[in-house]
């Protein structure tokens, strides 16, 4: 089997695209990695597209609402393929007015002036682009500034202070690990350490990850932790999710290189295309 997987050359997290590379590579499969800007001819070769870490590095903020056009073409094409069909991040971020409109556990979400009111008395706002990635061209701004910064292009969010982030990995609709970065990804990276959640957590991100139904490819659902425990939903990352697997146990790297490997066959079994 011939395998594409589209990432960005240039990511800080290459080596986890090869890590699952070589899994494939062990099982006897051709694979390459490749760039989002590749020769769309590689397309009538390849057998199946593995899309992972797609964001551009250097990416502005002019540029961050672009369309993926090899996407765009695959989806068409109806080519064999995962990670391109989530409902959620990949299409932009109203899916979060929605969900907090619906009572889930999610930041306070609008994207109305005229729905401020629904977010609570607010000293500060978070403008977010609903086509963005990385916090690229979100702005804090106070109730004044709101009314004159703000257009149909973002959302709004309370500004919120908290304690950490909270990420949970799935491969499909199988839990594999919790990172926690403490105190927050923005503006400093800082090292994940493994997250010990209890029940009521897992069930949380269970019910996000579940809305993604029947979906083949990775899911990482983002959280921020509040000063009194509380996770409030950030994004569904359903596109392309760095998964930080250098900051895992082997046994727990291993376990989700083998269970991505095992989706990307069942996958490729329901589409009738090879058996293993």
């Amino acid at each position: 089997m011939n395998i594409l997987m589209i990432s960005n050359l240039d990511n800080d997290e290459k080596l986890e695209d090869i890590w699952l590379a070589r899994a494939f590579q062990k099982d006897g499969h051709q694979i390459a990695i490749v760039d989002k800007s590749y020769d769309e001819r590689l397309e009538d070769i390849f057998d199946i597209f593995l899309r992972r870490n797609t964001w551009s590095s250097e990416t502005t903020e002019k540029e961050v609402g672009g369309k993926y056009e090899f996407s765009e073409r695959i989806v068409k094409k109806n080519l064999a393929r995962i990670n391109f069909d989530g409902k959620f991040d990949g299409k932009g971020k109203t899916y979060l007015v929605d969900l907090f409109e619906k009572g889930y556990p999610v930041i306070p979400t609008v994207d109305k002036l005229s729905d401020i009111n629904k977010l609570g008395d607010c000293e500060k706002y978070l403008l977010k682009l609903k086509d963005s990635h990385d916090g690229i061209g979100q702005i804090v701004v106070d109730k004044q500034s709101l009314i004159s910064k703000f257009n149909s292009n973002y959302i709004i969010q309370p500004f919120m202070h908290f304690e950490s982030e909270v990420q949970f990995y799935y491969v499909k609709d199988k839990f594999e690990y919790a990172l926690e970065f403490k105190p927050s990804k923005v503006p400093v990276y800082p090292d994940p350490i493994i997250y010990e959640y209890d029940s009521r957590e897992l069930i949380i991100a269970n019910e996000f990850m579940k809305l993604n139904e029947n979906y083949y490819g990775i899911q990482r659902i983002d959280f921020i932790k509040l000063s009194d425990g509380t996770l409030l939903l950030t994004e569904i990352e359903d596109i392309a999710p760095y998964l930080d697997l250098d900051c895992v146990d082997e046994k727990t790297k291993n376990r989700f290189i083998k269970d991505y490997k095992k989706m990307v066959y069942e996958y490729i079994k329901n589409r009738g295309l090879h058996k293993f």
